[in-house]
């Protein structure tokens, strides 16, 4: 049997990335109850290595939560719904999706000191959301009654609002009830109206 080999040495700041990328998933599955040694285990590593990445567990969260930010920006850069797709299908789908990535961020932001929230939404106005979805919109504008531009913000509130279901559960929506009332609102177009 060859003798077991060692990998290769990384940089300091690309070990940081590496178990903070891989994190994001078990954060999301386990919360703050995750211990770094169930982590270590799971990312096959010594603990002592997530230490010595990152000096203890808060700064461990907190790298956690600015990747799990970091990667939602890059994939709305990238697309998050395939544009050629028919007007329902689309807004179905970002809802969907639109309410899943609230959800994680309510758990992402729970890893972290409530006095640190702010610090994830300030900065430059971070309008990758509004863009990503105003593009993919863009070929439906003539269907819209606003511009593609501002469903984004309104998709984000209906989410926000849909998940009300965890302080009353006959105040919250399905994911078809929330498209169906962002396509045609609670009266449909006004009378007179095609």
């Amino acid at each position: 049997m060859p003798p077991a080999t060692r990998a290769e040495p990384m940089a300091p700041d690309d070990r940081r990335a590496m178990i903070a990328e891989q994190s994001v998933p078990l954060f999301l599955e386990h919360g703050a109850s995750l211990t770094t040694r169930q982590l270590a285990e799971e990312l096959g590593i010594a603990e002592g290595t997530i230490f010595r990445a990152f000096g203890d567990k808060e700064a461990l969260k907190r790298a956690v939560v600015e990747t799990f930010f970091t990667q939602s920006r890059e994939r709305m850069a990238q697309g998050i719904v395939d544009p050629a797709l028919g007007l329902e299908e689309k807004l179905s789908i970002l809802v969907r999706g639109t309410r899943t990535w609230m959800q994680n961020m309510m758990r992402m932001l729970s890893l972290v000191d409530r006095k640190e929230i702010p610090s994830f939404f300030t900065g430059p106005r971070d309008d990758a959301y509004r863009v990503a979805v105003a593009k993919i919109f863009a070929s439906n504008a003539d269907e819209l009654t606003i511009s593609p531009d501002r469903l984004g913000p309104i998709v984000r509130l209906a989410g926000m609002a849909a998940n009300a279901a965890r302080f009353d559960e006959e105040a919250g929506l399905t994911d078809d009830e929330l498209v169906h009332f962002i396509l045609y609102g609670i009266a449909g177009r006004p009378r007179g109206e095609d």
